[in-house]
């Protein structure tokens, strides 16, 4: 137990660098105690009772209020899980739900959730995971906000969303977290996505990777092929418009 101590304070001496301030460390590394210990309710009260030296209004301002960037955090976690999963095998792209009960977290709407199986009432996050053979990281993510969100001014102000924040489908999503991967100089993977994905064609139009082998499944078919050029930004935006050349289709049907 006390390697497994060190370990996580070693890792997280070095992860909350980035966040500044010592107080605002500290409260990080209690934050993040916290979620890995046992109990079902991650929320910062309960959250908060669970920590030795956990105090409630101080992990809420680090949680939603201390102005530290997120970027050089998620960009560190990256880039280590880069260096332990290996051999790396493939970027996955997937979202993942989270079951709510009530109706004012941040996205939380009824929709489907793979955690679920079903359609519930949840949160869901699009994410790209970093895999081998054996086991997955998430190496970055994003919380999907559905349309009735987007539209609904007041809703949004009261959740902390900011202003003009403009709505954004999962398949873009997805391309703007590959976009972070690239710009922070990961190494390219062949790239996974389920039908959820496959089946929106600005998605497939918009792969822009160079020499990166792609296979996305469809409600009807199976496609694999190498895309030709840098970025993953949505078709319209940046240079030109991709696609996976050449495609390979094999039918799901017998």
């Amino acid at each position: 137990m006390q390697a497994c101590a060190d370990r996580l304070e070693e890792f997280l001496s070095k992860l909350l660098r980035q966040v500044g301030r010592s107080e605002r460390r500290r409260h990080g590394a209690l934050y993040v105690q916290g979620l890995l210990l046992d109990g079902e309710r991650k929320s910062i009260e309960p959250l908060a009772q669970r920590v030795p030296g956990g105090n409630v209004q101080a992990l809420q301002q680090f949680v939603g209020q201390s102005p530290w960037a997120w970027e050089p955090v998620r960009r560190l976690l990256a880039e280590q899980r880069e260096e332990e999963l290996l051999p790396a095998a493939a970027w996955i792209i997937d979202d993942t739900g989270f079951p709510k009960q009530g109706h004012e977290s941040v996205g939380v709407a009824r929709q489907y959730s793979g955690t679920l199986g079903r359609v519930g009432n949840c949160q869901v996050a699009v994410a790209v995971h970093l895999a081998t053979a054996e086991k997955s990281m998430p190496l970055d993510w994003a919380l999907y906000l559905p349309q009735a969100w987007i539209e609904d001014g007041e809703r949004c102000r009261k959740a902390g969303v900011p202003e003009h924040t403009p709505f954004r489908s999962k398949g873009e999503l997805a391309l703007e977290l590959i976009d972070h991967l690239l710009g922070w100089g990961l190494k390219r993977q062949p790239l996974l996505a389920d039908a959820g994905y496959g089946n929106s064609s600005g998605f497939a139009k918009a792969w822009r990777v160079v020499n990166c082998p792609t296979w996305w499944g469809s409600s009807r078919v199976q496609r694999f092929g190498t895309g030709r050029r840098s970025g993953c930004s949505p078709a319209g935006e940046g240079v030109g418009v991709a696609r996976a050349d050449p495609i390979i289709e094999v039918s799901r049907r017998p």
